[in-house]
C-alpha cells in the first residue's frame, strides 16, 4: 500500500514532511491537496512524494482530498523543496508560495448520526445524550461549533461518548471559500432582435392624446389654423406647441405645418399614445437591443422597476440570467497596438544570443532530456539603451515557439508602464503584484492556470504563478534589493530561485541591468551567465511615433557638487547653486525636473543638548519625523498631523520635546526628507508645481499610477521622491535630475551601501535626457553657469557674519 510524504499546514516552520497512509479508495497523486490528521486536529497539506515504504511505524491515513485536480506540478514541488533546503525554511511555507489565493481554509469537524438497527441502544442513553443526538439528527450534518452554540457549550464529553458507541459518524470538510468567481445577474432579450423590434412597433397605444392627433393630421400636409386649434385643444395650447419649435406657422395662408421628419413624427406619436408603463416596457426592449444589461443599468438608464422587467419576462420577451465576470485591473486601461521596432546592431546581437538559448531550450524540451543546463543571460545596458525592446523581441520569439514568458520588475510603481509596453505588442498579458484586490488575484490566477495568458508582468511573486509551458523568465533591474524577500518567511533571493527554476523546467533566464549586482557581474565573468552588452543609449527618430526607428543618443551629462564648498561660499540652501540654476532654466523652458532624496518624511528628532536621536524601541532605528502640513513641528501639531514613524517596523508615536536620555526639553527636527524637499521646492521656485512620490504619498490603491500619470500629462513639472522614481520611468520631458544628499546611503549600516549608492545614482541619472530635448550641459566642477551665478547666499552670509561679530563685541564690552 503506498505512502505519501505530505507538507502539513501546521503553523510551525517544520522542514520535513510527514508520512501518511494512502487509503485504497483515494486516488492520490503528487501535488494533490489533502486533509490529514495532525495530533487532535485535521489540517490541510500538499502531497510531495509517493513512496512504497514508510519511514515510520503505523502511519495514520489521509482523510480526504481537497480537490480532484492537482494543485502543484512536479517542477513546482521540486523548487519548493529546494527553497526549503537552501534557505532553511519551513516546507509548507515554501510550498505555499505556489498555492492559489484563498487556499488556506479552516477544516470543520462535521457530525452525522449513524443508522441504528438495535433500538435498545437508544434506551440505554442518558437524557443528555438523547438530547444531543436528537439535535444532531435534526440538523445533520452539523459542526461541533454550531452544536455548542445551540446547546450552550459543554457537548464535547457527550459527543465522545456517542462516537464510542458508534451512534455518530464524524466527517471533515473545509469552510466556505472566501474567494470565488464573481457572478452577476443580467437581463437580456429572450427573442431575436428582429422579433423584439416587431414587438416594439406593435406595442399597445392605449393613451388618448390631442398632440398625437395633431401630429397625425399634419403628416398628410399643412392644416388651417382653426382645424389645428380644434385638434390640439384651443388657441393657448397651439401657441405653446408653436413655441416648442416642432410646429411652424405660415402667415401667408393662415396654416400650420410640421417641422419634424416623418420618422421622428411617428416616434413622437408612439410616445404620446403610450402610457407610462407602455413607455417603460418599450424603453427596456430598446435598451436590451444593444446587448445584455445588469438590472442596475436598466433602473438607472431606463428608469424602470423590477415589476416592469417581470412583466416582460411573463410575456416571454426578456430573460434573467447569471454570468461569470472576470475581475481584471487592466480592463479599464486601453492601449493601442504598435508594431515591433527595428532593433539596432547591439540590440540585434543581444536578441540573437537570447534567441539561440531559447531555441536550444525548446529542442531539449522536445527531446525530453532528464536534466537541462540553465541558460542564463546578463543583459548589461546603459540607461535608455533599449533593454525592453530586446525583452519584447525575445518574448515574441518564445510565443512563436509555443512558449510563455514571465517578466519581473522590482517595484509596483514600474508595473503599469511595463505592462502597457507589453500589451501594445501582445494580446494575452496580465499583471500580478500585491497591489491587486483579492478578487482580481483569484481571477487572474485562474486565467493563468487555464492557459489563457501568454505573458505575466509583475513583482517577485509573479514567478510562482502557474503559467504552463514557461520558456522565458526576465528579471528587469536585477540588482534591486526588492528582489530579496525578507518578511514573511520563506526568505529568499529571487535571482537564485529563478536560476534554479529555469534549470528545473528548461527555461531561459534573462537578467537585465545598467549597474548589475556585484555577484551577477562576477558570475558573468566566470562564464556562468552569458554577458550581453548595450553600450549606447537610443531614442526614436520621431518621438511622437511609437513605431519610429531607433537611433543613438548621448548619455546625460553629470555634475558633482561638493556642498562643503558651497557652504564655505555662503550657500546654506538644500540646493547647490548649479542645481538651482538648472531647475530655473528647465521650468522657464516648460521642461520637467526630477529631484531624488532617498529619505522620506521630514527629519529626525535630535536632542540639541546631548545629541541623542529618538529611536524606535523595537528596532533601534532612528524615528523619522513626518509633518505633512508644515516643516514646523508646532504648526503641524496644531493640525494633529505630526508623527514619529519607524520605517523598519511601521511603529508610530506622537513626538515629545523631552529627550529620553538627558530629560531636557530640547528635541528638535534635524535633517531633510522628501516632505521638506517638496515644500522647499514650492517656496524657492515660483514656477514649480511639485508632486511627491514616495511610500507615504502612494499608500492608496493605484496611488503610484495616478501620481505618475499626472506628472506625465504635465499637471506638475517637478517630481520629488525616493528610490521609487529612480528606476524604469521613461518621461521625455524630463531634462534635469537632481540628487540631494547623494552620499546619504553611504552612512547606512549596510555593507552594500557603496554598491547600492552607485546603482541608485546610475539609475536616477538615467531618467534625464530621454527625450529629444536632451539634458543640460554641465558646469565646470559643479560651479553655476555664468548666467546663473548666485550672489544672494553670499550677501546673506556676510550679513550673518556681521551680526555675529557685533554680538561678540557687545559681550566683550
Amino acid at each position: 500500500m503506498p505512502y505519501a510524504q505530505v507538507a502539513v499546514d501546521s503553523g510551525r516552520p517544520q522542514r520535513d514532511p510527514f508520512t501518511y497512509l494512502v487509503p485504497d479508495d483515494l486516488a492520490v497523486s503528487v501535488g494533490h491537496g489533502v486533509l490529514v490528521p495532525f495530533g487532535r486536529q485535521v489540517l490541510q497539506g500538499i502531497v510531495l512524494r509517493l513512496e512504497d515504504v514508510a519511514d515510520i511505524a503505523g502511519p495514520r491515513p489521509i482523510r480526504s482530498l481537497i480537490d480532484a485536480t492537482t494543485l502543484l506540478t512536479p517542477s513546482q514541488i521540486q523548487l519548493a523543496s529546494w527553497i526549503s533546503e537552501y534557505y532553511q525554511a519551513g516546507i509548507f511555507e515554501s510550498v505555499a508560495l505556489f498555492l492559489a489565493p484563498g487556499f488556506s481554509r479552516k477544516p470543520l469537524r462535521m457530525l452525522r448520526p449513524t443508522s441504528i438497527s438495535d433500538a435498545s441502544v437508544l434506551q440505554a442513553l442518558s437524557p443528555r445524550q438523547s438530547e444531543v443526538l436528537t439535535a444532531i439528527t435534526r440538523r445533520a450534518p452539523i459542526s461541533i461549533e454550531r452544536l455548542d452554540a445551540l446547546r450552550d457549550g459543554k457537548t464535547a464529553p457527550t459527543i465522545r461518548a456517542l462516537l464510542r458507541i458508534d451512534l455518530l459518524h464524524e466527517v471533515y470538510t473545509l469552510t466556505v471559500p472566501k474567494l470565488h468567481r464573481r457572478v452577476e445577474q443580467t437581463v437580456s432579450l429572450a427573442v431575436f432582435p428582429d422579433d423584439a423590434r416587431a414587438a416594439i412597433k406593435a406595442w399597445p397605444r392605449s393613451k388618448r392624446s390631442r398632440r398625437a392627433d395633431l401630429v397625425e393630421g399634419l403628416l398628410a400636409g399643412p392644416l388651417p389654423l382653426q382645424q389645428a386649434r380644434r385638434l390640439v385643444g384651443g388657441r393657448a395650447q397651439l401657441d405653446r406647441e408653436l413655441a416648442q419649435g416642432w410646429l411652424v406657422e405660415s402667415t401667408s395662408n393662415d396654416a400650420v405645418r410640421l417641422s419634424l421628419e416623418p420618422d421622428a413624427a411617428h416616434a413622437a406619436i408612439d410616445q404620446l399614445r403610450r402610457n407610462a408603463a407602455e413607455r417603460r416596457a418599450v424603453a427596456i426592449l430598446q435598451f436590451l437591443l444593444e446587448g445584455p444589461r445588469a438590472p442596475a443599468d436598466l433602473h438607472s438608464v431606463a428608469g424602470v422597476s423590477r415589476k416592469d422587467v417581470d412583466a416582460l419576462i411573463e410575456d416571454g420577451l426578456v430573460i434573467r440570467d447569471s454570468v461569470e465576470v472576470e475581475r481584471d485591473s487592466l480592463v479599464r486601461r486601453s492601449v493601442g497596438r504598435i508594431a515591433a521596432a527595428v532593433l539596432t546592431g547591439d540590440q540585434q546581437e543581444a536578441y540573437a544570443a537570447i534567441g539561440s538559448a531559447i531555441n536550444l531550450t525548446n529542442a531539449d524540451r522536445r527531446e525530453a532530456l532528464p536534466a537541462m543546463a540553465a541558460r542564463s543571460c546578463l543583459l548589461r545596458g546603459v540607461s535608455g539603451s533599449g533593454k525592453t525592446e530586446v525583452y519584447l523581441a525575445a518574448v515574441d520569439l518564445a510565443l512563436s515557439l509555443g512558449l510563455r514568458s514571465i517578466v519581473l520588475v522590482p517595484e509596483i510603481a514600474l508595473t503599469p508602464q511595463t505592462v502597457d509596453r507589453f500589451r501594445q505588442r501582445f494580446e494575452r498579458v496580465v499583471v500580478w503584484h500585491s497591489g491587486l484586490s483579492q478578487g482580481e488575484r483569484f481571477d487572474t490566477w485562474n486565467r493563468i492556470r487555464e492557459g489563457r495568458v501568454d505573458v505575466v508582468v509583475g513583482s517577485r511573486s509573479a514567478l510562482f504563478t502557474p503559467l504552463p509551458e514557461l520558456g522565458l523568465i526576465v528579471i528587469d533591474e536585477e540588482h534591486e534589493w526588492t528582489y530579496k524577500q525578507t518578511e514573511p518567511a520563506p526568505r529568499y533571493h529571487l535571482r537564485e530561485v529563478v536560476e534554479q527554476y529555469a534549470r528545473l523546467i528548461g527555461a531561459v533566464a534573462v537578467l537585465g541591468s545598467a549597474p548589475p549586482d556585484v555577484v551577477t557581474a562576477a558570475r558573468a565573468r566566470a562564464g556562468r551567465y552569458t554577458e550581453l552588452r548595450l553600450p549606447q543609449r537610443v531614442q526614436r527618430i520621431d518621438a511622437t511615433d511609437p513605431s519610429s526607428p531607433l537611433q543613438s543618443a548621448p548619455l546625460p551629462a553629470v555634475s558633482v557638487v561638493d556642498m562643503r564648498a558651497e557652504l564655505k561660499e555662503g550657500n546654506r540652501s538644500i540646493f547647490s547653486r548649479a542645481l538651482a540654476g538648472a531647475i530655473d532654466d528647465a521650468l522657464s523652458n516648460d521642461e520637467q525636473v526630477i529631484l531624488f532624496l532617498n529619505r522620506r518624511g521630514a527629519a529626525s528628532l535630535v536632542c540639541r543638548s546631548c545629541g541623542t536621536a529618538r529611536e524606535c524601541d523595537r528596532c533601534s532605528v532612528p524615528y523619522t519625523y513626518h509633518a505633512p502640513i508644515d516643516r514646523s513641528r508646532y504648526a503641524a501639531r496644531a493640525h494633529g498631523m505630526d508623527r514619529l514613524r519607524c520605517h523598519e517596523c511601521g511603529r508610530s508615536e506622537t513626538p515629545s520635546d523631552v529627550c529620553p536620555t538627558c530629560r531636557e526639553p530640547s528635541l528638535r527636527p534635524m535633517g531633510h526628507g522628501t516632505q521638506d524637499l517638496e515644500q522647499e521646492v514650492e517656496r524657492r521656485f515660483p514656477l514649480a508645481r511639485a508632486l511627491r512620490f514616495d511610500r507615504d504619498a502612494v499608500a492608496a490603491r493605484d496611488g503610484h499610477e495616478r501620481i505618475l500619470r499626472r506628472f506625465r500629462e504635465g499637471e506638475a513639472n517637478v517630481l520629488v521622491g525616493t528610490q521609487m522614481i529612480a528606476k524604469g520611468h521613461d518621461i521625455p520631458a524630463v531634462t534635469v535630475v537632481g540628487v540631494v544628499n547623494a552620499d546619504l546611503a553611504l552612512r547606512f549600516p549596510d555593507y552594500t551601501g557603496p554598491e547600492r549608492t552607485f546603482q541608485l545614482l546610475t539609475q536616477v541619472a538615467g531618467r534625464a535626457g530621454r527625450g529629444p530635448r536632451g539634458g543640460p550641459a554641465p558646469s565646470p566642477r559643479g560651479r553655476p553657469a555664468p548666467w546663473r551665478r548666485c550672489s544672494r547666499p553670499a550677501r546673506s552670509s556676510r550679513r550673518r557674519r556681521g551680526r555675529r561679530a557685533r554680538r561678540v563685541r557687545q559681550r566683550r564690552l
